[in-house]
């Protein structure tokens, strides 16, 4: 191992370090996290237990949480680089989830879709308390146990995934899709079930 990969391999470790240090500070934390150099625990919300993170996790994202927003992610559920974990509300990520790179999972509109009070937001300028995800419509996301979201997906608020699913590459999910299935597309509609033994 050449001098630039070893000292790139040290530069890496302790931004890692330093994120997790982030993490225990904002949030619940069970036993043997992963965090990567890139993730980010966000909490507006000023209570730690606000966000809950389970054993065995890894988190490559960002989880972000406004106002009184509520994050619990289940042990052994991984959540892929740059992908963005939101709740003004709340969002449940079931146990042995895998959520993808570029994933973004919002239980809100991020902004009010009233064309007026948009145009009000922009004559206020652009970071003040007006663009905030409170005035957004916002309900819960609820993820199941055993769900695989792919690359580059949305998941919409108030969606639920059902247990064992999978969402396709590229989906934008806007209603609930029921448990062993495969969903694909924009918006994301069943496209096959899946076999399952019922012991999972």
């Amino acid at each position: 191992m050449n001098n630039w990969k070893k000292l790139s391999n040290i530069h890496g470790n302790i931004r890692r370090m330093i994120k997790k240090r982030r993490f225990k500070k904002g949030a619940i934390l069970e036993a043997d996290i992963q965090v990567g150099s890139r993730s980010n625990c966000v909490n507006f919300s000023s209570k730690k237990e606000n966000i809950h993170i389970g054993a065995a996790c890894e988190i490559q994202g960002v989880v972000a949480t406004m106002e009184n927003g509520k994050i619990t992610i289940g042990a052994h559920s991984f959540i892929g680089q740059d992908s963005v974990i939101g709740a003004v509300d709340e969002i449940k990520i079931g146990r042995y989830a895998i959520i993808s790179n570029h994933v973004h999972l919002y239980d809100n509109n991020n902004h009010p879709t009233d064309p007026d009070t948009r145009i009000e937001m922009c004559k206020s300028g652009f970071y003040n308390e007006k663009w905030g995800w409170k005035y957004a419509e916002h309900e819960p996301i609820i993820i199941e146990d055993n769900v695989w979201i792919g690359e580059y997906s949305a998941v919409m608020k108030g969606v639920k995934i059902g247990k064992g699913a999978v969402i396709g590459a590229h989906s934008v999910v806007t209603r609930d899709i029921p448990p062993y299935s495969i969903a694909a597309g924009n918006p994301a509609k069943v496209v096959k079930e899946l076999p399952h033994n019922g012991k999972h």
